[in-house]
């Protein structure tokens, strides 16, 4: 999956469960973004970052970033809803 495929996917999963997903700016390091998710209240969840890169995330990065989301949406969550 590539990064954009996963940003979209974040979004899509976050309104279904009434959460948002926000960029920090001026965090990260060159090509490399964070976000957090936060719930209606305002309070972050989590924050996880991911490369700007026009090529496939990294195995290592995907898996660090769906097992970070899980418990808002689920184990597996990138493998379901490809």
């Amino acid at each position: 999956m590539q990064s954009a495929q996963v940003l979209t996917l974040v979004r899509k999963l976050a309104r279904q469960h009434d959460l948002t997903l926000d960029e920090l700016p001026g965090r990260g390091k060159g090509s490399h973004r964070m976000y957090r998710l936060i719930d209606y209240t305002g309070a972050e969840l989590v924050r996880f970052g991911l490369t700007d890169h026009p090529r496939d995330l990294s195995w290592s990065l995907l898996r660090a970033v769906e097992n970070g989301l899980a418990p808002w949406f689920g184990q597996h969550w990138t493998e379901k809803k490809r």
